[in-house]
């Protein structure tokens, strides 16, 4: 009887072993798959933005990702989940300054690992001090130490921001909102037309930001554009 009770839990320890490095096995296997799809998607939705446009193939940065606390709540795991691109560019952005060295110290770090561009919002001396890409100026910057070492980017909303575009005198304009969008709900939308018309008035190289998805990218194709910003974008890509 000792006999048989012992076989039988030496059985039934084997097999929860085994069950278990199963479970383990298939957990893994599906978060790997998982992160390979992300991948292919994130791959793919680049390559659709860079055929909006017949014009600068050699175009670096495709898509600029703005990050918003209000809808990622952990900057890192986000960031870590992306597949390494040149063609993606990083704005990172905070409510508070507190902590902020650190925080953008780390995202830096990430963003050098994924071959990313990394810009800070609003703070060129911590960016200047963690050795970011750059910085980018929004609305309530009107002016800027000049350093053509730093990438540099700033707002813009309408024609009553020319002087203060070319104050800042940026490498980059992100020309916002497009359509309308949860993080500006009160800012009216400028739509194409619009746009187009600003772009050619401010004659600043620039990148289209607020509403982009995938449900209306195809209505930017042969508009000129050669880079999106956003969030929506490549959530919806996410997503789908």
């Amino acid at each position: 009887m000792f006999i048989l009770d012992g076989l039988r839990l030496t059985f039934l320890q084997t097999f929860n072993i085994f069950d278990f490095r199963l479970l383990r096995f298939s957990v893994i296997f599906w978060f790997m798959n998982k992160k390979y799809i992300n991948i292919n998607k994130i791959n793919n939705s680049l390559k659709e933005i860079n055929n909006l446009s017949r014009k600068d193939k050699k175009e670096r940065i495709l898509y600029w990702i703005f990050l918003d606390s209000d809808r990622i709540k952990d900057y890192k795991k986000f960031i870590s989940s992306m597949p390494a691109s040149k063609k993606i560019g990083i704005v990172m952005r905070v409510k508070s300054n507190k902590g902020i060295y650190l925080k953008s110290k780390i995202l830096l770090k990430l963003c050098k690992r994924k071959k990313f561009t990394f810009l800070i919002s609003s703070n060129l001396k911590i960016a200047k001090a963690i050795g970011a890409d750059g910085v980018h100026y929004p609305k309530n910057f009107i002016a800027c130490r000049k350093d053509k070492a730093f990438f540099t980017s700033c707002s813009c909303h309408g024609y009553n921001d020319y002087r203060r575009v070319k104050n800042l005198n940026v490498n980059l304009v992100f020309i916002s909102p497009l359509y309308k969008t949860k993080s500006s709900d009160k800012k009216k939308p400028l739509g194409l037309t619009k746009i187009s018309l600003l772009a050619n008035y401010i004659k600043y190289k620039y990148s289209i930001l607020g509403g982009v998805r995938k449900k209306n990218l195809k209505n930017l194709k042969n508009r000129g554009f050669t880079s999106v910003a956003g969030l929506d974008y490549i959530l919806d890509t996410l997503n789908d």
